[in-house]
């Protein structure tokens, strides 16, 4: 089965939140027409996606989180075969964010949560949202990060520099806040997967091995080297270069990487599968795990 784990959805009872969200986007397929989102998977080789509301729809409060994530797991109800499902959370209101993650798991039926790269501008690593990695790790689900609010906005108008610079940074500066500020220390058991091959973290690898060895604050909250905690962080493959995404596969695994496609927006991968299969030099199997395997594994579709 292969599997896209980086696919977003809008449900028709929520099309109604936010029209800044909805209009002026232009995209491959439809955020919303499930039978057209179908007839687009057929046509690039994927069997399921796993649904996830777009960034701008992230930290909203406890009334709107829960009209997404039913919206999410009405979809998911209606195409079981085809679809599984995120939550979205007050991430505001951390504590709330936790008892609605537990509701839309074990009442909804969901297989994990979407957090933006951080809220409203504090990163990942406030004592703030303990109670929630406490309940992720209870819960043993999986946490999609995708960059949102990104920073140096003020400087990133023109040319979609929010999006082509800004993205992969928030997105590093998501994971380096998870592995400096010791929240993989504190919470062994939390899984998370970056958007956009987890941005330009993996190239920043080696400055934060080195900022760690010879820097005495950069070890404040970390028993060990930053590169030991990227086992708990996995990857989806949407690099834009098939080099690039060899790098990626090369540096954490092909265990820890998963299909991505962003679909249905514009910046997203048309040809996901393909992309995968010409990676030169990966077996069979590895690319097997990628395109579904992994996924299969971390969200436990086969328990």
């Amino acid at each position: 089965m292969i599997i896209d784990v980086h696919a977003h959805h809008i449900p028709e009872s929520c099309l109604d939140l936010d029209d800044a969200i909805l209009g002026g986007v232009t995209t491959l397929g439809d955020l919303t027409d499930v039978e057209r989102r179908m007839r687009d998977m057929e046509s690039m080789g994927v069997d399921m996606q796993v649904l996830s509301v777009p960034p701008g729809l992230l930290n909203r409060e406890r009334e709107t989180s829960r009209r997404l994530t039913i919206g999410i797991a009405d979809t998911v109800d209606r195409h079981r075969d085809r679809f599984i499902g995120l939550a979205a959370v007050p991430m505001r209101t951390p504590e709330q964010a936790a008892g609605e993650l537990e509701w839309s798991i074990k009442e909804l039926g969901l297989h994990g949560l979407e957090i933006g790269s951080n809220v409203g501008g504090t990163n990942l690593d406030s004592r703030a949202f303990a109670p929630l990695y406490a309940k992720l790790q209870e819960l043993d689900v999986p946490v999609f990060i995708h960059p949102v609010e990104v920073l140096g906005a003020d400087r990133l108008g023109l040319y979609y520099l929010s999006n082509l610079l800004g993205n992969p940074t928030d997105t590093a500066v998501a994971a380096a806040s998870l592995i400096f500020g010791g929240v993989l220390e504190e919470f062994p058991g939390l899984r998370f997967y970056l958007a956009h091959g987890g941005g330009s973290c993996l190239y920043l690898r080696g400055r934060w091995e080195h900022g760690w060895r010879v820097r005495a604050d950069v070890k404040v909250n970390t028993a060990r080297p930053p590169g030991e905690y990227f086992g708990a962080l996995y990857f989806d493959s949407l690099t834009h270069s098939v080099p690039a995404l060899g790098y990626l596969v090369q540096s954490v695994g092909a265990e820890r990487v998963m299909l991505g496609s962003d679909y249905p927006f514009d910046m997203g991968d048309p040809d996901p599968v393909k992309t995968v299969r010409s990676l030169p030099h990966l077996s069979e199997l590895q690319k097997d795990l990628v395109l579904g395997g992994n996924a299969r594994n971390l969200f436990k579709l086969d328990a």
